[in-house]
């Protein structure tokens, strides 16, 4: 009976907890918000990327990696940023960010390889870009690759001087 009672109680707590109507694009604009090495770096120099449940949060923003939610983001960016802040073998629950091994043995040894990594504490936790991102040199470094590859994709997606062409040719 008292198992009863702390379940009621537990539930009306949970549901007591009201999200925000407009959570999808409050989450939608943070985690946009990961592409600008510029906010990366803010976050870094004010200590906030060291926070464990700020860590949790971005633990928990990895369900946009998931078809259904990235095609409305505009700055896919932010996903690779956000894995190098919390690398999906970082996670001590394993990855969660809806990709998942099928069970057909692919893994095999790499995959035992890594979960021991994740339990001793050799895998990539992220740390190295979180310290990086702090300098304002990597932050400029950063940016200025993020620059060329956003001109690059410019470039194949809507050709490369096409007008250019047509009026000197």
């Amino acid at each position: 009976n008292a198992n009863a009672t702390e379940a009621v109680v537990a539930s009306s707590a949970a549901s007591s907890i009201s999200l925000p109507p407009n959570r999808f694009e409050l989450e939608l604009e943070f985690i946009q918000s990961l592409a600008s090495p510029a906010y990366l770096h803010y976050l870094a120099t004010t200590g906030i990327l060291y926070q464990s449940s700020f860590l949790d949060f971005l633990r928990y923003l990895r369900y946009w990696k998931q078809p259904h939610y990235a095609k409305y983001l505009s700055y896919p960016h932010c996903l690779y940023f956000l894995d190098l802040l919390v690398p999906p073998s970082s996670d001590p629950e394993g990855d969660d960010d809806g990709i998942h091994d099928d069970g057909s043995g692919g893994g095999g040894e790499k995959e035992k390889k890594n979960n021991e990594q994740t339990t001793t504490g050799g895998a990539d936790s992220g740390e190295a870009f979180r310290r990086e991102m702090a300098q304002v040199p990597f932050r400029n470094f950063v940016h200025e690759q993020q620059f060329y590859s956003w001109q690059f994709r410019s470039a194949r997606l809507y050709g490369k001087g096409e007008s250019a062409k047509e009026e000197g040719g």
